[in-house]
């Protein structure tokens, strides 16, 4: 299920594969974003691209992340039987290569 979204200074899209994410879900996602979107402020608008996979045998979910920024893709991945705990931790972990990046 594609997904994008521009409100930001920051182009996502989400896209889910064996998995369906409710209105609710998408907007806690949207909110976990705020420290990512303070961290990358300064830099001309880049795109993140947000992967939810859904694994049936093992019954988690692998998300993965992507962000373009100026000569650099910054790439995070995580797992959980949850959705949501591996996102956050995803987007935690492109904060601190946001960081990393602009020292």
């Amino acid at each position: 299920m594609p997904f994008s979204d521009e409100s930001y200074n920051l182009r996502i899209e989400l896209d889910t594969k064996h998995c369906d994410l409710s209105a609710d879900e998408i907007a806690k996602m949207e909110a976990a974003l705020d420290p990512l979107s303070r961290a990358i402020r300064d830099f001309p608008v880049p795109d993140l691209y947000v992967t939810v996979i859904h694994h049936p045998r093992s019954k988690d979910f692998h998300v993965k992340t992507s962000l373009l920024l100026p000569s650099r893709t910054l790439f995070t991945g995580d797992r959980d039987y949850q959705m949501y705990p591996a996102y956050e931790r995803c987007v935690r972990k492109l904060v601190n290569k946001v960081e990393g990046y602009k020292t």
